[in-house]
């Protein structure tokens, strides 16, 4: 089993990533951040974090990072250039392209998890607000072989969301 922690649009906040890490850095191999951090990518706190450029991140980040995990092919994004905002039409053309299974994104500040046709898509939340719904979250996914599971956890309290 594999654990992959997803993070996104902390936008500027440090110490919840770093809260965010020291919580989960025992037992998760993979450390994701979505986009708008708002940091340098030489900031010490993203260290951990593979991460990619946000519509308000002005530094050099990739604008996508692709990865494979338990024979799994990974594409990180923030959303934006996809618009993702109005659907997932665009972007699942763009990750099937790409002979992708999972997508991580952020951009929207809404936790979701929602399988479109063959690709599951994952946005994580926001660590600064979530948009319609209250708090803050960020993902935990878990890998195993071809079976998978999505948890949401609350930025502050580390608690599960229901």
């Amino acid at each position: 089993m594999t654990k992959i922690l997803i993070v996104s649009d902390n936008h500027g906040l440090v110490k919840e990533l770093e809260n965010i890490y020291f919580r989960h850095k025992v037992d998760t191999e993979y450390f994701i951040h979505c986009g708008d951090s708002e940091l340098t990518v030489n900031h010490p706190i993203l260290e951990p974090y593979e991460c990619v450029k946000g519509n308000c991140d002005f530094h050099q980040f990739p604008k996508e990072y692709f990865f494979q995990v338990e024979g799994k092919n990974i594409l990180v994004l923030h959303g934006h250039y996809h618009n993702i905002k109005y659907g997932y039409d665009m972007l699942y053309h763009y990750a099937l392209e790409r002979n992708c299974d999972f997508v991580f994104y952020g951009h929207t500040h809404f936790p979701s998890v929602n399988q479109y046709h063959e690709i599951v898509f994952i946005n994580p939340g926001s660590i600064l607000a979530n948009r319609g719904i209250r708090g803050r979250s960020y993902a935990l996914l878990e890998l195993n072989g071809d079976s998978f599971k999505v948890k949401f956890y609350d930025v502050v309290t580390g608690l599960a969301l229901k």
